[in-house]
């Protein structure tokens, strides 16, 4: 039998590092509130809706989203059980796994089908996700509470991995145990499918065990990579932490720069933005001049550079959010739509640019246009143009 199984948690009371998402969580489900629950692999997500389903004298009824990805799928399957009464227990949680699964563009209406089921279901409807602000789960975002299971950290797998030793008269060498903790890198289950691997047979982990296993290039999430940055001060660690997350260098760069605010301050703060700085010039050569080699540059200041650009390691959790410059400049493209589309007419008919118009012309002309009816009916402004136009230059 696989150890994963044998040894799942059976109650709450057994899952480890999780206590205040459970809490969270066993009160949305209580309350038939749609819940979206994310973390790292293998830190207990899925479990824990088992353990709380236990407890409450629920079914699970479990669904993994990548299987029924279209609309017509997820309202056959999802929408049905989203509908019918449990016929022996009290209730029943629909679980939803891995609904990044249908958010592709070969999936259209999925997403936007399940938000739908969310309003009407009879049942409480817990979704998995990896990563949960993806602009094509913003529907379904609206409407859920969503839970963050933490990163497991190595102390509290290798209470675990102990627990299994003396219930499977395993031997081990406690360094060695304490060491297969550590290369899980957060994720238990992965650590228990190595134990099993290693002991099912000779009953015996030992340091030699280890050279089997070695490290896992586990993809990182951007929030994790940036923490390590943050909270630690060896370049050896960190210059490399970008290499396993799933975004370009240049998204790495806008997650830096929104969130360095939050962690580090004062001289600190000044330090590692002239690093960033610097990392943007390197940048902005690769651009021009197509020097790749300037690669490491960049990805060192931004790494190693920003983590020994504090005194000290610092504590505390802060929770990093996805950059704002992208909503802001699109924002602020809009604001200035009209302006650009009037400029442009103003620019056709005085065979000049647009630039020109928009940097010398427009601030002088906007008053002079929006009272001469004549100028209107000659530039062919649409309505929405003349209404924003008649009101800068009143």
């Amino acid at each position: 039998m696989n150890w994963t199984y044998k040894y799942r948690p059976l109650s709450t009371n057994e899952i480890v590092g999780q206590e205040n998402a459970v809490k969270e969580l066993i009160r949305f489900i209580k309350g038939n509130n749609p819940v979206i629950v994310y973390g790292s692999v293998g830190c207990g997500k899925t479990c824990s809706v088992y353990a709380v389903a236990q407890e409450l004298g629920y079914e699970v009824l479990e669904v993994n989203a990548s299987d029924q990805r279209n609309k017509e799928q997820i309202e056959q399957v999802i929408g049905n059980a989203a509908k019918q009464k449990s016929l022996f227990t009290k209730g029943r949680i629909i679980l939803v796994d891995e609904i990044d699964g249908i958010s592709g563009n070969e999936d259209r209406g999925g997403v936007q089908s399940l938000a739908k089921i969310i309003q009407d279901t009879a049942h409480p409807i817990v979704m998995v996700a990896n990563d949960p602000y993806s602009k094509k789960l913003a529907d379904l975002r609206k409407q859920c509470e969503l839970i963050e299971f933490s990163r497991l950290d190595y102390p509290s797998i290798y209470e675990v991995l102990k627990k299994i030793c003396k219930k499977e008269n395993v031997e081990f060498d406690d360094l060695a145990l304490k060491e297969l903790a550590r290369l899980a890198d957060g994720d238990l289950r992965a650590a228990i499918n190595d134990l099993q691997s290693i002991c099912e047979d000779k009953n015996k982990l030992t340091q030699e065990d280890l050279d089997f296993i070695g490290l896992r290039e586990k993809e990182q999430e951007i929030t994790n990579a940036l923490r390590l940055i943050f909270k630690s001060k060896d370049p050896k660690i960190v210059r490399q932490v970008f290499d396993n997350v799933p975004i370009d260098l240049d998204e790495c760069f806008l997650w830096l720069d929104e969130n360095l605010p939050f962690e580090y301050d004062g001289e600190d703060l000044a330090n590692a933005y002239s690093c960033l700085s610097k990392a943007d010039v390197f940048k902005g050569r690769i651009h021009r001049r197509q020097h790749w080699r300037y690669l490491v540059y960049q990805n060192d200041f931004m790494t190693a550079g920003v983590a020994l650009a504090k005194k000290e390691k610092t504590s505390g959790f802060t929770k990093l959010r996805r950059s704002q410059r992208i909503l802001k400049l699109w924002q602020a493209k809009m604001r200035n739509a009209k302006k650009m589309s009037i400029s442009t007419k103003i620019a056709e008919n005085s065979h000049s640019s647009t630039a020109k118009i928009v940097k010398d012309v427009f601030h002088f002309a906007k008053n002079y246009i929006a009272k001469n009816k004549e100028i209107i009916e000659e530039l062919k402004l649409s309505s929405d143009e003349i209404e924003w136009i008649t009101k800068k230059g009143s």
